[in-house]
């Protein structure tokens, strides 16, 4: 998957050696065809590439040109590329042209009159400030200019009509591509309609043009010219355009293969693969909420543009179909993503409720997150969609919608719906106060090997830092069946009993932390078995703090099995025989 290519404006995924998954080489020959039509039935001509905006005109205009220097013969097209972009008025931008069109001839001597008459023609009827920019005349070069302007030896009209003959002569088609033309204010619009339908109209120059034609006709209908009339507008256009050349629709099956073919190539640069469960979630999330978003290639190279330069350091420490979505908000709703971190507590289940909204019922709550959302600039069509976005991201928006949901599952997940793991997919990486998932595995194997390392240690330190997050950490290691060194971290953690530093945490500061540390010696000490717990709790009591701890977590246990009904039957069951 080498050929993806996400920060540039090349076709996407879509090389001349590859496959042509968005028809552009097929829709390229046929711009071609069309080009040497054209040329046998008229000298001049102006052919308009038209597409949305983010369609593949510039794609598509990329391959022609392409296409059309490597089969360059005798006969074939020259290539002038005019960025109208640089020149702000008519002088400029038709010095530009000439100086494009001569540059395009080969330079030899079979040429050398033309490039003279093309160029000739450029400084007849331009200023001598712009000649003198453009052309980079020396001083000397200068003084004759003005003395053949002066002496009239040279004059706008035969000076155009010695570039005639000289085009003619010549008998290659030189082919002027401009692309983007609806980025142009009216003023600049109309002076590149100018150019091309008069001053530039000589033989064997072919203009191809590409543009939005919606957008195109707004900046018309602001032009003096034409004022506000769409019909005055298209005729305006029809009067330069001799030929119109529709870009076909990007179909939705092109927009799923490119997608597909997108989503593998990124996960392949970071090594990833997506299990079975992740790759439901990611065509839920597709099909219901991101396919109406994703229609255009400019849309879908936009957002795995974003995935794949932010994914970086995250890559197997964050949920890689969380990551997506959030991704896709943050490229797409910008300010709706702004507004996970202003909500961070709802959102992870860890604020408490305003008095205002502890009855607020789900619909309620539906109809608040409708109001800040479009608040925030979220289309009225949209809202829907970035909710139930949402609602797969975040446990209180997924239980409003009236589905299930688990923190649980989405902590194990390391889901950005996690207090845990929140802070990862908004500072694109991992903070200095978090452990990456590599040091918190390589710590917990250090420990079960009896190894000293720098993980370990640093893991053992944050316990007495951040309790709360690193029991809690170690407690999704637990429920999702990780094997875990629960001797040695009960060994370990026992001599730090007494100087846990972790700040008060939960809704009224009631969790603190000897009490997580309480909650997690009691599941790896159940871990253990019974005939190992004796040695266990004996190491952990060799320091006073050690002491309390295996006595709390002694007694924890021992009330634990006292209550289950089961082992109450057995103690309580008579001896047989």
């Amino acid at each position: 998957m080498a050929d993806a290519r996400f920060f540039n404006d090349e076709p996407f995924l879509d090389h001349e050696e590859g496959p042509d998954l968005l028809g552009h080489g097929q829709y390229a020959e046929h711009v071609i065809s069309l080009l040497d039509r054209v040329r046998a039935q008229t000298e001049t001509g102006v052919l308009a590439l038209i597409g949305p905006w983010g369609s593949g005109k510039s794609s598509v205009l990329g391959k022609v040109t392409r296409r059309l220097r490597d089969t360059a013969d005798d006969e074939g097209w020259l290539i002038a590329e005019l960025n109208p972009w640089l020149y702000s008025d008519l002088e400029s931008l038709t010095l530009a042209l000439f100086s494009e069109i001569r540059e395009a001839l080969p330079n030899d001597g079979r040429w050398s009159d033309a490039r003279e008459k093309i160029g000739g023609f450029g400084k007849a009827i331009s200023p001598l400030g712009k000649v003198t920019a453009l052309f980079g005349l020396d001083s000397e070069g200068l003084i004759q200019e003005v003395s053949n302007r002066i002496s009239g030896d040279t004059s706008a009209s035969a000076a155009k009509h010695k570039a005639e003959e000289a085009l003619r002569k010549a008998g290659h088609p030189v082919l002027v591509v401009m692309d983007d033309l609806d980025r142009l204010t009216p003023e600049e619009l109309l002076v590149v309609f100018k150019l091309v339908r008069l001053v530039g109209h000589l033989p064997n120059v072919y203009y191809l043009i590409s543009f939005d034609e919606r957008t195109l006709l707004d900046v018309l209908q602001r032009s003096e010219l034409v004022g506000n009339s769409e019909p005055r507008a298209r005729d305006f256009l029809e009067k330069i355009i001799q030929v119109r050349m529709d870009l076909p629709a990007f179909r939705e099956r092109d927009a799923d293969a490119l997608v597909d073919r997108s989503l593998s190539t990124v996960l392949a640069s970071h090594n990833l693969t997506l299990t079975p469960g992740e790759q439901e979630r990611v065509s839920e999330a597709y099909f219901q909420y991101l396919q109406a978003r994703l229609r255009t290639p400019r849309a879908i190279k936009r957002f795995f543009g974003q995935v794949d330069a932010t994914l970086g350091q995250l890559t197997g420490n964050v949920d890689i179909v969380d990551f997506l979505l959030v991704t896709f908000l943050r490229t797409s709703e910008p300010r709706a993503y702004q507004l996970l971190w202003q909500h961070r507590a709802e959102l992870t289940g860890t604020s408490v409720d305003l008095p205002s909204r502890r009855d607020e019922r789900p619909e309620q709550r539906i109809d608040r997150w409708r109001t800040t959302l479009r608040d925030a600039g979220v289309a009225e069509q949209h809202l829907d969609g970035v909710i139930g976005l949402m609602g797969m991201l975040f446990a209180p928006l997924r239980q409003a919608l009236g589905y299930g949901a688990n923190f649980q599952a989405i902590a194990l997940r390391r889901g950005i719906g996690s207090i845990d793991y929140f802070d990862r997919y908004m500072v694109f990486g991992i903070p200095d106060d978090d452990l990456p998932e590599h040091t918190f595995d390589t710590a917990l194997q250090q420990l079960a090997d009896d190894t000293p390392g720098a993980e370990a240690d640093e893991l053992l330190l944050r316990l007495r830092d951040d309790t709360q997050r690193i029991t809690r950490r170690i407690g999704y290691k637990r429920a999702a069946g990780t094997p875990l060194p629960a001797a040695a971290l009960l060994k370990a953690a026992a001599p730090h009993y007494g100087h846990l530093t972790a700040a008060p945490q939960g809704a009224l500061g009631l969790f603190t932390a000897d009490r997580a540390m309480d909650v997690l010696a009691k599941d790896l000490l159940t871990d253990v078995a019974d005939h190992g717990r004796p040695a266990i709790l004996k190491t952990m009591a060799e320091t006073p703090d050690g002491a309390v701890l295996a006595a709390r977590t002694l007694q924890r246990v021992t009330a634990r099995n006292d209550s289950d009904p089961r082992t109450t039957h057995r103690q309580r069951s008579p001896p047989t025989g």
